[in-house]
């Protein structure tokens, strides 16, 4: 015959087994968790704060302008005489970007290289100082799912904040979207939020392995998925390849689009953003002006359309990926021609490569 515990005896006897396994529980946690400060401190120097500035009245800004704060991300010097690796849509259309270096100084940066359907950008520090610690960039393709990183970077602008985490998956930009469609993309779980954008992902061995992109997230916040841009993906598109840095972010013409702006075809991009520094705001590229929602995307009207580049059409990916391999061909100085629609016109005008 079975006998059952009174009940005023079996509470005490749960309750202490209970504690007794959150005690282990405690212990497991603390013997398990794993000390990142060595790490940090080899590479927190190479972390850099970038500020990014648009001019109030919009008229290019030059030395001694006035300028205005829009947006705060971070980056990674990867080299001794200046540059910097971040992500492209911190700086693609800014008009001024400032580096604010561990010790507090900043110095003003320019865009050299840049792909935004990869999410990268590559900086050069005006006048670099002859103490900078870049990191080291590594080979992403021996990364595996599970490992431990972590990311330095300046969330909300907390400067070099530290989180640590794990990839949790691989993916190819396409995965992602056409927006993704020319890297290739490393999930975490590391927390990632406003500013963390363009920080270093470090593997244990101190090497960047990637560079923040963006948070797939439905609330805004840091419990959305984190997506990193390979190091092999910044390796072959920003210091082996050309990218022509064009200062604009646009959006693909849609029937819908065409037909609330009065475009007439049924190919191009719509001229977003421009920033006041870039090559094609020399050249007149108009950005927009007019903000409207259409097809619940938010966007600004009134810009140019760009219809063809060096007599390409911007239609297909394939026929966008023929205008990036010429472009790449050409040298600082040399000019591509663009067509464009404007106020219902269509016209040409020539970008020189910087």
């Amino acid at each position: 015959m079975t006998r059952l515990m009174p009940a005023p005896l079996l509470i005490p006897l749960i309750t202490g087994r209970v504690l007794i396994g959150l005690m282990l529980l405690c212990c497991l946690t603390a013997a398990n968790a794993r000390d990142y400060s060595a790490l940090f401190s080899k590479v927190n120097a190479s972390v850099v704060v970038l500020h990014t500035f648009d001019s109030p009245d919009s008229t290019p800004i030059r030395k001694g302008d006035t300028v205005t704060s829009s947006g705060i991300g971070s980056g990674v010097i990867i080299s001794s005489d200046g540059r910097i690796l971040t992500a492209a849509h911190i700086v693609q259309t800014a008009d001024a970007v400032l580096v604010e270096l561990p010790d507090g100084s900043k110095i003003r940066a320019n865009v050299i290289n840049s792909e935004p359907a990869a999410d990268l950008a590559l900086l050069k520090l005006e006048s670099p100082p002859e103490n900078l610690l870049p990191a080291t960039l590594g080979d992403s393709d021996k990364i595996k799912i599970g490992e431990e990183v972590i990311i330095i970077s300046n969330p909300y602008g907390f400067k070099h904040t530290l989180t640590a985490g794990h990839i949790s998956a691989r993916y190819s930009g396409k995965e992602l979207g056409e927006a993704f469609s020319r890297g290739e993309f490393l999930q975490t779980d590391a927390t990632i939020n406003r500013g963390s954008s363009g920080g270093p992902v470090f593997n244990a061995s101190a090497e960047v392995i990637g560079i923040v992109s963006h948070l797939e997230t439905k609330s805004g916040g840091s419990e959305g998925l984190g997506f990193m841009v390979t190091s092999n993906s910044a390796r072959k598109l920003m210091l082996k390849g050309k990218h022509f840095w064009s200062g604009i972010t646009s959006i693909p013409i849609t029937p819908r689009l065409a037909t609330a702006i009065g475009y007439p075809f049924n190919y191009g991009v719509l001229v977003q953003k421009v920033s006041l520094d870039s090559p094609s705001a020399e050249a007149g590229v108009h950005g927009g002006v007019i903000p409207a929602m259409i097809d619940d995307k938010k966007l600004l009207l009134g810009g140019d359309v760009i219809m063809s580049v060096e007599g390409v059409p911007l239609a297909t990916n394939k026929e966008q990926g023929e205008i990036l391999k010429r472009v790449s061909l050409l040298e600082a100085g040399d000019s591509i021609t663009v067509k464009r629609f404007y106020m219902g016109n269509v016209s040409e005008i020539s970008i020189t490569m910087p």
